[in-house]
């Protein structure tokens, strides 16, 4: 792969030419790529490695001082025009040692290049541009597209998990759902989201970007990455960089993949005989009767299911993809086409995309240069339906296991409890099978950039970008009566339109110079971004037909829609300069102006600074030969968060009031909350130390970051007194939070001999304090029966599990006065202030979400024609609130349990943990309380990979030359997990509709990860 040329040109592509027609530009990419010739001497020749004397396919060469290049073909081949006899050929290539040849009089020149595991020379992306790793002075975090296509994963964000330290990526589990993603930590209660910037245009839309069309991601984790992206900034940015086409001739490369998912842990819940034995004490010990048929099953005598194995089922998942690259030195071309279909293993749920992709740069001369990249995808995911505010497997752990799945004589033709059986959980089959929430979505990205290079050394590059999103979203529920209370007495049909246009145009100019040993780098850019939303939803009834699922002929139809714009301008500069590649420095500004600000203010100012040392390159570590490279680094800086909500500083007028006029109600308006002019950014300050060591020509590697990210002015409600007669508190720039933590990455790798092998790993500590909340409210996240499940106050972190201590089990003869309605067998809580009475005041921190620290282990190998991989992901010191117990354990209504509760408290069974069976429980055993939260701790095998590439001599003897590489492999993912958690999944992220900065970590009963099993086969022509 190039580190010369053609990364840098990883800028941004144009939707303008490829709005011409694809087939055009094809056409005239193999027309440029066929028939354009340069003047000057044909060099021709052969590159093989000196370990194996083996041809190396991709090897770039470059014409010295010039953007003349090519690449070699996969026989080791090349050929290059070159100027005159004077021309030096620079051979390149990941891992090995970069060599100057002068062509003198030959037209022949053959080359061994000799490994060099140094990385120094690797260029990654940066902020509007690229740079050699070993001047990066900032915290940035690479993945590679070898690491991102390791697991098969719908989108990028979940590519990123355990790959790159102080990252936590949370996946929700269900198909196309997506991952939460934060960066060192929390900053806000609001939210708390990075940027994503794709091909140069901050974007979102995740799911709909293939990870195969990936070259690399790169995470800015500190303010000297990050601050030139400014007011977006502040939870950290990850660049994605898509695929660009590489001289050489035409290379088409095919990977495909097929699998099966499953289930990997299931809850042991109560038979149909421990349900009714159960539900007699349960109730009776309530003082309620017990259900008729309890007495009498009847027809049902015979029947018992068992809901989880109904709901879960082994499901297909298959990714196939197809690349087509290749070019010249004034044409290159890489178009990609993809195909994700992944069915959820539990029913109801599935997501599927089909991408397209189209990259192309070509060359007018050595002062012109054009390209643009092109992303177009439709997805289409059915979605877990939530009824009735609970999710399928609160469903599926409540349903009774007497009841039957299906029951052709009732309407619709599934069965759910009746009155006669006292409890009320709804089938979760007929939800997934009879109700329909499917998310359709186009989406196109599409960049398109003119380069002009007036002299040496300056670069104008204009860059238009577009990302355009178009969904679709449709419900209906048909009419059914399942049981008395699970029943539809008319259709249900909903349909949302939505459309999101983002425009972006930036001038850019940059200019590099080198004077002796002085070298500069310096970037300006003029940039504006602007973001448009609509939306547009129609509802209505069909008492009448099932068949018709349109909005026509519907009764009480009702519409609504939504506008939502914004705008951003911006101006940025930034220098980067270094004294013969020792001593390093960079500065950058940006001043961004926003819509969505007071008017006093709508400008914010976002610098940053850095330095570093390589000591490795002073003279008195020469004689230090095991280290290669030390580097010490430090930087300072401010970011914004922009992310507040459209409208807020504005006091919006709420139309939907009436008043009472002489007993008639008339509709009006009025304003609901105060405004706030001088509502601002949320502003962090990031402070970052960092240590770079490579020992032994870099086989070992270290990278060690402290870091201390504080957001100051974190908007938050403040309280007003109720005679200003306004329902809602104004918004202010009033709390302080801060982020603390450390980082570490180790390395080590071995490219010679037969046997090869890489170890990464990576570790990541955080601790996350609200600081101060100024004059602002202190705030209660979601809530569960009347008791907010987490807090926010000063002095602990943002979002901490909050409620009761559970104190033991009262017994015979005991009696607690501060809980006048316990009896044996409840639960004691504990008086936390000590006034006798156990109340509201008694509730206290019960741990976080947060872990203490994050990490990864990567192993990969090769031996001969076989390659292993095995990625291990985790988390240490997180606590999850277990809210699913409360439905399989809490034991407050009739409904099923887990076979915990065969243990429950009886007059016989006293040394036990579990509470009494009492039907409405008086003591509020099930309230949130520590009984409910849980060690989080896993660590989880995430993927196992086994390859094995056909000798290529076989398979150019075997297919005539057409194809020169077949690799097969097979892999499993999530094949173990390691976790005292008693749930059905560890890796908990946010429920919808919950806010996913006060509510994570909460498990409702959340979609779990699936166990996949997958048989792959690539293919090289």
């Amino acid at each position: 792969m190039s580190k010369t040329i053609y990364l840098k040109q990883a800028n941004p592509p144009s939707q303008k030419i490829a709005n011409r027609g694809l087939i055009f530009l094809l056409l005239l990419i193999f027309f440029i790529q066929g028939n354009l010739l340069a003047q000057g001497i044909r060099v021709t020749g052969t590159v093989t490695s000196s370990d194996g004397a083996e041809t190396m396919p991709g090897v770039n060469i470059l014409v010295k001082g010039t953007t003349l290049g090519t690449a070699t073909d996969i026989d080791g081949r090349y050929s290059i025009n070159v100027p005159d006899q004077n021309a030096v050929l620079v051979f390149s290539f990941i891992g090995y040692k970069q060599q100057e040849i002068r062509v003198g009089n030959s037209s022949t020149i053959n080359v061994l290049l000799e490994q060099d595991l140094s990385s120094l020379s690797e260029v990654i992306v940066v902020g509007y541009g690229t740079q050699e790793r070993a001047k990066v002075t900032g915290a940035i975090s690479s993945i590679g597209s070898q690491e991102i296509r390791a697991l098969p994963v719908p989108n990028l964000a979940s590519a990123i998990q355990g790959r790159a330290a102080g990252v936590q990526v949370t996946n929700a589990g269900a198909p196309g759902a997506d991952p939460i993603v934060r960066v060192r930590g929390i900053g806000t209660v609001g939210n708390n989201d990075p940027l994503f910037v794709i091909d140069g245009v901050p974007a979102g839309g995740l799911n709909q970007i293939n990870p195969a069309d990936i070259e690399s991601i790169e995470v800015l984790k500190d303010a000297s990455a990050a601050a030139i992206y400014g007011s977006r900034a502040a939870n950290g940015v990850i660049l994605v960089t898509t695929k660009k086409g590489k001289a050489g001739k035409m290379q088409v490369n095919l990977d495909s993949y097929v699998g099966i998912q499953q289930a990997w842990r299931k809850l042991d819940l109560l038979n149909r005989d421990q349900y009714i034995a159960f539900g007699r004490e349960l109730l009776a010990n309530g003082n309620q009767p017990v259900p008729q048929r309890f007495d009498n099953l009847g027809e049902l005598a015979n029947v018992e299911t068992d809901w989880q194995s109904e709901m879960f089922r082994t499901a297909p998942i298959q990714d196939h993809n197809l690349t087509i690259s290749g070019g010249n030195e004034n044409a290159l071309y890489n178009v990609g086409f993809g195909y994700f279909a992944q069915e959820g293993i539990m029913l109801g749920t599935d997501f599927e995309r089909v991408s397209f992709r189209a990259n192309t740069d070509f060359k007018i001369n050595k002062f012109v240069s054009f390209g643009q990249t092109l992303t177009v995808s439709y997805s289409d995911r059915n979605n877990e339906p939530f009824t009735g505010g609970r999710s399928q497997l609160e469903h599926m752990v409540k349903q009774v296991p007497y009841i039957p799945v299906r029951d052709p004589s009732r309407l619709g033709g599934f069965r759910s409890p009746d009155r006669v059986d006292g409890s009320d959980p709804e089938n979760p089959v007929l939800n997934a099978v009879l109700r329909t929430n499917r998310q359709q979505d186009y989406k196109i990205l599409g960049t398109a950039y003119f380069d002009v290079r007036p002299f040496e050394g300056f670069k104008y590059r204009f860059l238009v970008g577009m990302d355009i999103g178009l969904g679709t979203n449709d419900q209906y529920t048909p009419r059914f009566f399942a049981g008395d209370f699970n029943n539809q007495p008319f259709a249900t049909i909903q349909q949302t339109k939505s459309n999101f246009v983002s425009p972006l145009f930036s001038n850019q100019f940059s200019y590099q110079r080198t004077i002796g040993k002085h070298n500069f780098d310096v970037l300006g850019v003029i940039e504006q971004q602007t973001f448009k939303n609509t939306s547009l939803t129609g509802a209505g009834e069909n008492s009448l037909t099932n068949e018709v699922r349109v909005l026509q002929g519907v009764q009480n139809q009702t519409t609504s829609s939504n506008l939502i714009e914004y705008a951003l301008i911006s101006y940025i500069g930034r220098i980067n300069y270094d004294f013969n590649q020792k001593y390093l420095f960079s500065a950058s500004v940006r001043r961004d102006g926003g819509s969505r600000f007071g008017p006093n203010y709508k400008w914010g100012t976002f610098p940053s600074i850095s330095a570093g040392w390589r000591l490795s390159e002073e003279s008195f570590m020469k004689s230090l030969t095991a280290v290669s490279d030390l580097k010490l680094r430090a930087s300072y800086g401010e970011t914004g968060n922009d992310r507040i909500g459209d409208y807020v500083y504005q006091g919006t007028i709420n139309s939907n009031m009436f008043y009472n006029f002489d007993g008639s109600l008339q509709g009006g308006g009025t304003i609901t909350a105060l405004a706030n002019a001088d509502l601002r950014w949320e502003t962090t300050k990031m402070k970052n130390i960092g240590v770079d060591l490579g020992l032994f020509n870099d086989k070992f590697n270290v990278s060690f970051e402290w870091f201390d990210n504080r957001t100051e002015g974190m908007i938050l409600g403040v309280p007003i007194p109720p005679s200003l007669g306004f329902d809602g508190a104004p918004v202010a720039n009033v709390g302080t939070v801060q982020n603390r933590g450390v980082e570490l990455t180790l390395g080590y790798r071995k490219y010679t001999g037969d046997f090869q092998f890489s170890i990464d790993g990576n570790i990541g500590f955080v601790n996350n304090e609200l600081v101060s909340l100024g004059t602002g409210r202190t705030i209660f996240g979601p809530g569960f029966q009347g008791d907010p499940l987490t807090f926010t106050e000063e002095g602990r972190p943002i979002a901490y599990f909050y409620g009761w201590i559970a104190d033991g089990i009262i017994q015979q003869g005991e009696t607690v006065p501060g809980q006048p309605n316990s009896r044996p067998g409840d639960i004691r809580f504990r008086d936390i202030n000590g006034d006798g009475v156990i109340d509201a005041n008694d509730r206290t921190f019960l741990g976080h979400y947060l872990p203490d620290f994050t990490y990864g282990l990567n192993f990969s190998a090769n031996y001969k024609n076989f390659d292993f991989n095995m990625f291990l992901q985790g988390v240490q010191g997180n606590e999850i609130f277990n809210n699913l117990r409360f439905h399989t354990e809490g034991m407050t209504r009739l409904f099923n349990a887990s076979t915990v509760v065969l243990d429950r408290w009886t007059p016989t069974n006293t040394n036990t943990n579990v509470p009494r069976a009492v039907s409405g429980d008086p003591n509020r055993n099930a309230r949130a309380s520590s009984r409910f939260v849980e060690d989080g701790s896993y660590m989880r095998v995430k993927n196992i990979i086994l390859g094995y590439t056909i000798p290529s001599n076989a398979i150019s003897s075997w297919t005539n030359g057409y194809v020169s590489k077949v690799r097969v492999y097979f892999l499993t993912q999530n094949p173990l997990t390691f976790t005292n958690y008693s749930g059905y999944d560890p890796e908990i992220a946010v429920r919808t509709g919950i806010n996913a900065s006060l509510g994570t970590g909460i498990d409702y009963g959340q979609f779990p990860a699936a166990r996949s099993f997958i048989g792959g086969i690539q293919f090289t022509f």
